[in-house]
């Protein structure tokens, strides 16, 4: 899709408030409360927007933690392991991506012994040959 400035800033806007009233969304890049409503429509029938969610606080202050672990699967059991993680609750999300690993996964979990639980069902799905876990300290920022 290709995206217009106008539909960028509507864009940037919702990612710093998803509840922003049009009005507002509209008097904030200088546009009329019609055509801010018609490209968010656009946006979202196009499939650019494909929905709105709740920001937890910080982990710290909500008491989770979580980790990324970098996952190395067999060749040709990517499909059945991404099926078998999509399953454990703790698994937030899961990537592909370039490079020596096959998978990162982003867990979230009450306690480090959660975790240390989590872990080892990842490890003993069929297909996952090695996995590599960074727990995360601090969020520094985050703009989703």
């Amino acid at each position: 899709m290709n995206l217009k400035n106008s539909d960028r800033q509507i864009i940037s806007a919702l990612k710093e408030n998803g509840r922003i009233p049009i009005s507002d969304l509209a008097r904030k890049l200088g546009i009329a409360r019609t055509t801010a409503q018609k490209r968010l429509n656009h946006l979202e029938q196009n499939g650019a927007i494909q929905g709105y969610t709740v920001k937890l606080a910080d982990d710290s202050v909500s008491g989770l933690f979580q980790a990324y672990v970098n996952l190395l699967v067999e060749p040709h059991a990517s499909a059945g392991v991404a099926r078998a993680l999509e399953k454990i609750p703790q698994v937030e999300a899961l990537f592909t991506v370039s490079g020596k690993i096959d998978f990162v996964a982003i867990i979230r979990v009450v306690s480090p012994v959660e975790l240390d639980t989590v872990l080892d069902k990842i490890c003993a799905l069929s297909g996952v040959r090695d996995t590599r876990s960074a727990l995360v300290l601090a969020s520094k920022f985050d703009r989703r």
